[in-house]
């Protein structure tokens, strides 16, 4: 899972063309794709604001923040001019947990352990 998160993340970065590397003046940040995360949350782990420069560097980092939320499983970072431009798509989350069959340990236990694991209604999937 890690070489492939690796590759996922080498070909993120390749999609950063040339043409950051001369950089550019951020007057904008727009994000596409946003559908159960706020705006805010990807605000608040970009380490980009408006009116700094955005180079190769800074747009790779940008990249690598976003995806340590675990918010997203596919992110690219673009410009339209002076315009930064945020494409993500969000990892899925559960909409709903059923349990059937269980006899030995009453379903609010097994819903109490199966939140203590990260999964309950709501969560974002992660394996």
């Amino acid at each position: 899972m890690n070489f492939s998160r690796l590759l996922c993340s080498a070909a993120l970065l390749f999609n950063v063309t040339l043409a950051h590397a001369q950089g550019f003046k951020i007057s904008d940040i727009r994000i596409n794709g946003l559908q159960r995360i706020s705006a805010g949350s990807v605000f608040g782990a970009l380490p980009l604001n408006v009116g700094d420069n955005a180079d190769e560097r800074r747009l790779v980092e940008s990249t690598r923040a976003l995806f340590k939320t675990g918010f997203f499983q596919d992110i690219q970072l673009g410009h339209d001019g002076d315009v930064l431009v945020i494409t993500v798509v969000e990892r899925p989350s559960i909409a709903s947990i059923e349990i059937e069959g269980n006899k030995a340990i009453s379903t609010e236990d097994l819903m109490k352990g199966l939140k203590q694991s990260g999964l309950a209604e709501g969560e974002i999937f992660q394996r």
